[in-house]
């Protein structure tokens, strides 16, 4: 199934020393965020002062069942 489109973005490869990337994973588990490329993009969008484009992280995300009627 194809990916929903998230709008406008700009593609980086970054590489965190490993240190970090251990330390990014272990937050991402517990953000409850989709994906890590979702976590990096919201983490990113809070330091650049724009919570406006946070797309999860921080967000309840339960998900529900319709009630049958």
């Amino acid at each position: 199934m194809p990916a929903h489109h998230k709008g406008d973005r700009k593609p980086y490869t970054v590489r965190p020393p490993r240190e970090v990337a251990s330390l990014l994973e272990e937050k991402f588990a517990q953000s409850g965020v989709s994906s890590m490329a979702q976590y990096l993009a919201d983490v990113l969008a809070l330091h650049a002062d724009r919570p406006d484009l946070v797309r999860e992280l921080g967000k309840d995300h339960k998900e529900v069942l319709p009630l049958a009627m």
